[in-house]
């Protein structure tokens, strides 16, 4: 492991995250994201939007809960008797971790997470963490070697607060490192895609408006067969030997109609 003097928000942090590949992002890559999809992602990191995705990363969750996060580290400290201090961490070329806490001997590191009324109940009813967030911990733990990360979910005080260990997992170590071997394979071969408009449909032969004149439960008058005549009509109208993508819209418009 290898530790790196940045900070949080500063050009250096942003080129760090830019060329590594973040623990926060272990759960997108793995396509669990809630929040960013695993194509999002490749996006972000093959052009110039990393920028963008670091600032709205930074503005969003980083300076957001800095000050929370800040109060539920001091209470963890006081528990354990111990320093916590937030480190960037890298392990080879590409794997980073910016913990939110880690013990001066390695053992501990700790994330932090503001309080969530969905992840805590979950936490509780399960003893363990939602797929969304787990990656994160393991590659914390995968980076950094420590032998745990204590989960906290609060808002900064002893009322809203759930804690949960969690321990190296061999199992997602390899998910997560065969993971990221293949999106550095998708990141070498990824073009941006540029789609062109969808072609507007065909105007639509109208049918006759249905109507149906009744008398108690008996059907007195209308046009139903004429309706019917028209129905099929229009249903053998439809192409069904799809090529273009002018079929496709077309025969889409004529289903929902």
């Amino acid at each position: 492991m290898q530790t790196h003097n940045l900070k949080q928000g500063e050009k250096d942090w942003n080129e760090f995250r830019a060329s590594h590949f973040g623990a926060s992002e272990a759960a997108a890559m793995l396509g669990l994201s809630k929040d960013l999809t695993r194509n999002d992602l490749l996006l972000y990191k093959s052009t110039g939007k990393s920028k963008e995705y670091s600032d709205w990363v930074q503005k969003n969750i980083l300076d957001y809960g800095h000050e929370v996060e800040a109060l539920a580290r001091e209470l963890l400290e006081s528990e354990l008797g111990a320093e916590l201090y937030p480190v960037t961490c890298s392990d080879g070329m590409f794997l980073s971790a910016s913990c939110d806490g880690l013990t001066i001997d390695g053992n501990i590191a700790f994330e932090h997470k503001q309080w969530s009324a969905y992840l805590a109940n979950h936490i509780i009813e399960n003893q363990s963490l939602p797929d969304s967030h787990m990656p994160q911990c393991q590659q914390i733990l995968l980076v950094t070697g420590a032998k745990r990360v204590i989960f906290v979910c609060s808002n900064g005080t002893e009322k809203n607060r759930v804690v949960i260990d969690v321990y190296p997992d061999k199992l997602w170590f390899d998910r997560i490192k065969s993971g990221w071997e293949q999106f550095e394979k998708d990141l070498e071969m990824y073009e941006q895609k540029e789609f062109d408009d969808k072609p507007e449909p065909a105007a639509i032969m109208q049918l006759p408006a249905l109507s149906v004149y009744t008398k108690g439960d008996i059907a007195v008058h209308g046009n139903l067969d004429a309706f019917k005549e028209a129905s099929d009509k229009y249903i053998a109208s439809i192409n069904k030997d799809l090529k273009t993508d002018e079929d496709f819209v077309n025969a889409e418009a004529a289903i929902k109609r």
